[in-house]
């Protein structure tokens, strides 16, 4: 290559890198803008926002649509709290301004972004007028808009959710963590029609929904819950048994005790841990010899539920060495613990 093409391409490279540089640069000077203007709105928004969010209907001039975006973002923000006459304004203010009849139409645009977008502030707005679309979105083809759907049907607070977001999650339509955040979401208003749902013909529906109990029921569910321990699915037997501990259902020591024989190992283990939760002292015998001489889960989970409820017997066991090392671990870490 002669000199001068070389000359010629290093003051090639050297523009390409200035240019580079400089896209770079105005990149950046977009951001930093756009995040300006952002909190800006943000700022001159906050008191519609903040009125929304006490109860109050603002009476104000047809908004933006960037501003009524990110009134909703700024709603989000507070939704927890946000409850009765409040959320029944924040709907009623979107809706009058056409925000939510604009985001359930990009629902179906082409653009799986877009459908996302809509999808996530839907759930922001309170509007039960976007249930049914955002229930039909759990079917998209895209996840993350699935996973927008699922998150905001649960932030809109309608038991008509229940069920199918139990599908969505028994069908990995949704991420494990984004649907059953969303049914938790919903809180008690999910348990009228979750409980049916221990009865389903499918039994992974049927293991959903005695884990949703266990997390969202009341001591009166304990009944439902020890049926499902004799259930034909020994995943819905173990999902019961730890429910069934989660709710401190003294009431179903006698089943658990029983499920300690199991005949598959995590259920056994499921089961020990919840008569140490429930506090069944009378079961310590038993759960003494799952510790000694089951397999690892059910004996370590035993040696466990043991310490909890009747250290001396797990210290005196531990002593003899025959006793397996399930017992001196608990043993250790009980003793460490006091």
């Amino acid at each position: 290559m002669s000199l001068d093409a070389v000359v010629w391409a290093a003051l090639a490279l050297t523009a390409a890198g200035s240019l580079c540089a400089y896209a770079l640069a105005l990149r950046r000077l977009y951001l930093v803008r756009s995040d300006l203007r952002h909190r800006a709105g943000e700022e001159r928004l906050r008191t519609v926002a903040v009125a929304l969010a006490e109860g109050d209907l603002p009476q104000a001039d047809e908004p933006a649509e960037e501003d009524l975006e990110l009134v909703a973002e700024l709603l989000a923000r507070y939704s927890r709290h946000l409850t009765g006459e409040a959320r029944s304004n924040i709907a009623r203010f979107f809706e009058r301004h056409g925000l939510v009849e604009r985001e359930i139409m990009h629902l179906d645009d082409r653009a799986a972004w877009r459908r996302a977008r809509a999808a996530f502030l839907l759930g922001d707005v309170c509007s039960l007028r976007a249930l049914e679309p955002l229930l039909r979105a759990l079917q998209d083809p895209s996840r993350e808009v699935r996973s927008a759907a699922a998150r905001s049907v649960g932030r809109l607070g309608s038991g008509d959710a229940v069920e199918p977001l139990v599908l969505a999650l028994v069908e990995r339509r949704v991420p494990r963590a984004v649907g059953g955040q969303a049914l938790l979401t919903l809180g008690a208003d999910a348990l009228q029609p979750l409980r049916p749902l221990a009865v389903h013909p499918e039994a992974e529906v049927r293991a959903a929904a005695a884990e949703l109990v266990g997390l969202l029921g009341e001591p009166g569910d304990a009944g439902l819950l020890i049926s499902r321990l004799r259930d034909s699915s020994a995943e819905v037997r173990a999902k019961a048994a730890r429910a069934l501990g989660r709710l401190g259902a003294e009431e179903a020591a006698m089943e658990l005790r029983a499920a300690l024989g199991d005949r598959i190992g995590f259920v056994r283990a499921n089961a020990a841990v919840a008569l140490g939760l429930v506090g069944d002292r009378a079961s310590a015998s038993a759960l003494l010899e799952v510790a000694r001489s089951d397999e690892f889960d059910p004996a370590q989970a035993a040696a466990r539920a043991l310490a909890r409820l009747y250290p001396q017997m797990l210290w005196s066991a531990a002593r003899d060495r025959t006793s397996g090392p399930h017992l001196a671990e608990a043993a250790d870490l009980t003793a460490a613990a006091r």
